[in-house]
């Protein structure tokens, strides 16, 4: 993916997030691709929801609301057949991988914007 803001940090997570989503297509499946994109996407996600606290950023309520959306995508995936097609791989890693473009090139985008104009990088 390319580079969509101007926060390092929150570039390099997703880079990893989007690594770990396209994982998900590897023959054979790895159940353990999801534990850690569950666990990486906490990370991130607690990171960018303090952030967003610390400095009242209005739109923390709706982020935050969206974050708990994809939360909840990844553990209903958790309990998929460790044998599962590769269609359902690919829909799987599709599914994850649009959202979370559409989450950085929306929502994310809206909170860079925010934290650009701040006194806090």
């Amino acid at each position: 993916m390319q580079k969509t803001s101007d926060i390092i940090w929150q570039d390099t997570q997703h880079q990893v997030l989007f690594d770990l989503i396209e994982r998900i297509k590897e023959v054979p499946f790895d159940q353990g691709i999801l534990t850690r994109l569950k666990l990486y996407a906490e990370h991130h996600f607690v990171l960018e929801e303090t952030y967003m606290l610390e400095l009242n950023y209005p739109g923390t309520r709706a982020h935050i609301l969206a974050h708990d959306r994809f939360r909840e995508e990844l553990e209903a995936m958790m309990c998929t057949d460790p044998a599962m097609p590769q269609l359902l791989q690919d829909s799987l890693s599709d599914f994850l991988y649009k959202w979370l473009k559409l989450h950085v090139l929306g929502i994310d985008k809206k909170l860079e914007d925010f934290v650009m104009q701040s006194n806090i990088k």
